[in-house]
């Protein structure tokens, strides 16, 4: 039993957190990615990180894709 409360208080809480964190900030669903990082921990970090990373790159392309070229 202690051996569950271990891990759910030092494994699964903080990767929880964390990836919420990652989430909100890059406007994502901070519930959802919060449960995505408890039942999955650690590997949901950096699930979210590739999807910031993914994301970013979008963003940049459609906004140099926007832009008149000034030459």
């Amino acid at each position: 039993m202690i051996d569950y409360l271990f891990a759910l208080l030092f494994l699964c809480f903080p990767s929880a957190l964390i990836t919420a964190y990652i989430a909100h900030m890059n406007n994502r669903s901070l519930w959802r990615w919060l449960l995505f990082g408890f039942c999955v921990p650690f590997v949901a970090i950096f699930v979210a990180m590739i999807v910031t990373y993914y994301d970013q790159k979008r963003a940049a392309a459609d906004k140099s894709d926007s832009e008149p070229d000034r030459r």
